[in-house]
């Protein structure tokens, strides 16, 4: 008995000092958004006194002529367009695969799990060379037609499509449904939840992506949010690190409206 006690108070400690640990960042940026230069270099663990927050806000919101606030749409068209564009392509994949019989089938499914291990970055020169010679690069194209492609999403949408049973599919047929109106009538209210997660999944991916906008991207006026608050500097050219801090809280924001948004969508199927 005191044997599983003590194991149950080991657990205990080891998940709060894990819950400490990812949640100390967020703490780290909450406190530093109220301090200035020189309160960040003394490594408190407590708020600034005075808070600089307000000050620091406008700061952020009036620099270069209010780029925060496009770098912010930048970011919204980036990951809002790529994210749904990137999943309906997915879930079509997915629904095709569902429903057809082609040949070369499973070979396509197995090239598709092996895509979908390559990482980002190894596919960021190759992306570079081609748009170069395509001229699309410093263009918002650069941006978006990479996240159109979601590879994973193809092999996550298969995974959901094949959980609908082929009854459904029958009774829609009888009824004399076509193919595009099983897959929006019937198909894809039932991988709803597949769709919702999967575009949570893009969007964040899309709104925290740094390296491709980096690599692609030359002009500030086209930079998404994550990229454009690394250029706050000040009229002699050195970083500020309280504006990119406060400038960082900002960002994180809207993921944070996101997920507790479309929570309700997808809570359901994570725990059945």
């Amino acid at each position: 008995m005191k044997g599983r006690t003590l194991a149950n108070v080991l657990i205990v400690t080891v998940l709060i000092g894990l819950s400490l640990y990812f949640i100390f960042p967020f703490y780290w940026l909450s406190i530093g958004i109220t301090k200035n230069v020189s309160q960040l270099f003394q490594k408190s663990l407590l708020p600034g006194i005075p808070s600089y927050f307000p000050e620091n806000v406008s700061r952020v919101f009036a620099y270069g002529g209010g780029a925060f606030f496009k770098w912010l749409g930048n970011s919204f068209l980036y990951a809002s367009v790529g994210a749904f564009v990137g999943v309906l392509v997915a879930s079509l994949a997915g629904f095709a695969f569902r429903r057809y019989d082609f040949v070369g089938k499973k070979v396509l499914f197995m090239l598709i799990l092996a895509f979908a291990m390559v990482p980002g970055y190894a596919t960021t020169l190759p992306v570079f060379m081609m748009f170069r010679d395509l001229k699309l690069l410093d263009t918002r194209f650069a941006v978006l037609l990479p996240s159109f492609v979601n590879i994973f999403g193809v092999y996550l949408m298969v995974a959901y499509w094949n959980q609908v049973s082929e009854e459904v599919f029958d009774a829609a047929e009888i009824d004399g449904a076509n193919d595009l109106l099983i897959y929006l009538k019937i198909g894809l209210p039932n991988v709803l939840p597949g769709f919702i997660t999967l575009f949570l999944l893009a969007f964040v991916g899309i709104w925290n992506n740094f390296f491709l906008p980096l690599v692609v991207l030359n002009s500030r006026a086209k930079m998404p949010l994550i990229l454009g608050i690394t250029t706050l500097t000040d009229p002699q050219g050195f970083p500020v690190y309280n504006l990119t801090l406060t400038a960082s809280f900002f960002t994180i924001l809207p993921l944070l409206v996101l997920f507790a948004t479309l929570q309700r969508y997808f809570k359901p199927q994570l725990y059945t």
